[in-house]
């Protein structure tokens, strides 16, 4: 069992104690953190606190978890909107899945949480549009995202700024430029899955009723189009 850290990591080290070995769904809820705010997500993941931090624990194959290693490190690094990546656990026992490690971002939310609440209600378009702005700035840094959704993007107000923060990126893939056909495919994946997250939630009754999914989703390429040009 390996792991490979981003320096500096000093405020990881209480996380070496951790029962790396075991599967992550396994682990003792003593060791573990509850957040509420989170998104779903197809992968196990749970949140561990080591030096007052708190971070994200997501089980991966192993060459996904070095790709989102790598592309997170390259992001932070050109001040890209995204979680910080510590490091990954690989060579664990019995062919486990590697564990990626990212620092939790701090006073944020899942944008699948925010709809879910009543702040939504009241500007919706206004948390539309600073998921675009994310989508954008990706694009025009030549990142094709491909799995941008609520469950996959943070909001958090900074500085009297509202921003938005790309979480998973084991889909993204880096370009020195994105054609416009790329582009387009990347926001249509958008559409229909901001689509599809809504109506999850208006089923279950979380969704504001003034708030149509149908019309969040189909603004979202009509706005991205404005801002891009």
């Amino acid at each position: 069992m390996r792991y490979l850290f981003r320096p500096p990591a000093t405020e990881a080290a209480g996380l070496l104690s951790l029962p790396w070995h075991q599967p992550l769904e396994e682990w003792d809820e003593d060791l573990l953190l509850e957040v509420p705010q989170r998104g779903i997500s197809r992968h196990v993941v749970r949140f561990a606190a080591s030096e007052g931090r708190v971070f994200a624990l997501k089980e991966i194959a192993e060459p996904l978890a070095r790709h989102e290693y790598a592309l997170l490190a390259e992001f932070e690094g050109e001040g890209l909107p995204s979680v910080s990546v510590l490091g990954i656990c690989i060579d664990r026992p019995d062919d486990q899945q590697a564990i990626l490690v990212t620092r939790y971002l701090e006073y944020s939310m899942s944008y699948r949480y925010l709809f879910s609440g009543p702040r939504a209600a009241d500007d919706p378009m206004k948390l539309l549009d600073t998921l675009v702005e994310l989508l954008v700035r990706l694009h025009l840094a030549g990142v094709y995202w491909g799995d941008c959704s609520l469950s996959n993007t943070l909001f958090r107000l900074d500085a009297g700024t509202f921003t938005a923060y790309l979480v998973d990126a084991e889909t993204a893939e880096r370009h020195p430029t994105l054609s416009a056909r790329k582009r387009a495919y990347d926001v249509d994946l958008a559409r229909e899955r901001v689509g599809a997250e809504l109506m999850d939630l208006q089923a279950g009754e979380l969704l504001a009723p003034e708030i149509d999914p149908i019309e969040i989703a189909e603004n979202l390429p009509i706005r991205y189009d404005a801002l891009w040009e």
